[in-house]
């Protein structure tokens, strides 16, 4: 029997039908697991990264609002959201591994998720050459800053800052934010004013962010270099969206990519209460189900754009090597190979 590539190892034998997703199910714990195994060791054999990078579709982009049909917005027309950041996204890894914006690039890895309004965002990992790594505080500020522009000098990279880097506002000004919670912004905003890079600080750096009197007003509210997420002035200015750029040094960073590995897909946890008759009694049935959400953007699950994603077959994740597993048979344990037609055959 001609067997598929997908295999999984089950311990001893139990009665009854046992179902396992093979990893090519996309989103299943298997291949979460599978993905992180080969992440680390990309950096096993690469180094730590050394830049984190996150990237966040911009629904006003001109490419997706100039396709718009008249009283269309761009949540009606999720295949040009999934389509458009897919190719800005591919522009973007070929701007760091072959037009060397960030120097000589050896490896890189990445994951697409979704907002719950539904749009497509991008978590990539970095690792540098030796003679590319930022090492001290001069070379960290070539490739992140962390603080508003001048209006006057750069007033398209100001507005930019202002639209996609600013946080919140939270904190004193507005502690309904969503981020707040115990009266502290779980994101540690606002920083502290600085007046050159310090060491990291859980493996990030922390970033100058001068009291220099540079104040934007976004929204209602009056903000300063302490709620500016970090960006590199080049790639905002060319993506138009929100696109934060870490220094880090720490393998930690591969654990945030695949956070769902340790703690599973964002659900909603849903109690049914049912009325069941037992003898002259009633009795209440309480059935706790887990349900992952896809996204918000729109009611119809065919217009969402996470659903568009994998209708395209666009990747959910990419590595710049590629990676051979190798198969270890250990006591007790049995090798089950998924074949054609929902069969399974067990072999010693």
């Amino acid at each position: 029997m001609d067997h598929l590539a997908s295999e999984a190892v089950i311990q001893g034998s139990k009665p009854g039908r046992i179902i396992i997703l093979p990893s090519s199910f996309q989103g299943s714990p298997r291949v979460m697991q599978q993905n992180y195994q080969d992440a680390m060791g990309i950096v096993r054999k690469c180094g730590k990264p050394d830049l984190f990078i996150t990237f966040t579709c911009n629904p006003r982009w001109k490419e997706i609002e100039e396709q718009l049909f008249p009283s269309q917005t761009p949540s009606d027309r999720p295949d040009l959201i999934a389509r458009v950041f897919k190719l800005k996204l591919k522009q973007l890894i070929d701007d760091i591994v072959r037009n060397h914006i960030f120097e000589r690039r050896v490896a890189h890895l990445f994951v697409i998720e979704f907002h719950k309004r539904g749009l497509s965002h991008c978590h990539m990992l970095i690792i540098l050459a030796s003679e590319s790594k930022p090492r001290d505080s001069n070379s960290v500020a070539r490739i992140v800053s962390s603080e508003i522009p001048d209006a006057d000098q750069n007033p398209q990279l100001y507005e930019m800052v202002k639209s996609h880097m600013i946080h919140g506002p939270c904190g004193v000004p507005n502690k309904n934010s969503s981020c707040m919670e115990d009266g502290k912004c779980t994101e540690e905003f606002p920083k502290e004013f600085r007046n050159e890079t310090a060491p990291n600080k859980d493996g990030y750096r922390r970033y100058r962010r001068r009291d220099n009197g540079v104040i934007a007003k976004v929204g209602k509210y009056e903000v300063d270099n302490r709620l500016v997420v970090p960006y590199n002035p080049h790639l905002l200015m060319k993506y138009d969206a929100h696109i934060n750029v870490e220094v880090c040094a720490t393998v930690k960073s591969i654990k945030y990519l695949f956070t769902y590995v340790y703690k599973g897909r964002r659900c909603a946890n849903i109690k049914l209460e049912l009325p069941v008759k037992d003898g002259t009694t009633f009795a209440k049935l309480w059935n706790w189900m887990k349900l992952k959400p896809i996204s918000t953007l729109h009611m119809s699950v065919h217009q969402k754009p996470e659903a568009v994603w994998r209708l395209f077959e666009f990747p959910l994740h990419d590595k710049s090597h590629s990676i051979i597993r190798l198969a270890i048979h250990l006591p007790n344990m049995k090798p089950v190979y998924f074949a054609e037609g929902n069969e399974l055959e067990a072999l010693d």
